[in-house]
């Protein structure tokens, strides 16, 4: 491949454009070109490296995703969270008959371990006793519901 020179050219980040584009080389530091213009839109802009090239370059140095020491990224923690909470729910849930769970009711009072069915939500049980409060672990996630406080 031929050296650059000004004159030149060749494909870059246009800043006006947005795009990858080819341009012309106008200036030069060392081996390096520092300002282009590009050839769609005339514009004269200092030297960006092709996005292309330059996710592949950081991707390339990045190397393998792995978090350092050997411990797992944050968000592989949440993911096995995740599955553990659906999994505890669907024990808890499976097989059971419709009759086995309380209808929801801001009136009623639950207590923990009580199998629920919410309108909106679906079934769930609920986790936690929150004082007036309760929280109830449905299929999507977690939801704190008001009932009736022990009196």
């Amino acid at each position: 491949m031929k050296p650059l020179s000004a004159g030149s050219e060749i494909d870059a980040y246009c800043t006006k454009c947005r795009m990858d584009l080819g341009h012309r080389v106008i200036a030069m530091v060392g081996p390096a070109p520092k300002r282009v213009i590009c050839q769609t839109c005339n514009s004269q802009h200092n030297y960006r490296a092709p996005r292309s090239e330059a996710r592949t370059k950081t991707r390339a140095a990045a190397g393998p995703r792995a978090a350092p020491s050997g411990r797992t990224s944050p968000a592989a923690g949440r993911g096995r969270a995740e599955q553990e909470r659906k999994s505890e729910w669907e024990t808890r849930i499976a097989g059971k008959a419709l009759t086995a769970f309380i209808r929801y009711s801001m009136e009623r009072q639950f207590s923990a371990g009580d199998l629920l069915l919410h309108s909106k939500f679906g079934e769930g049980y609920v986790a936690e006793v929150l004082g007036s409060k309760i929280s109830v672990m449905f299929r999507d996630g977690a939801r704190t519901l008001a009932h009736k406080p022990a009196s």
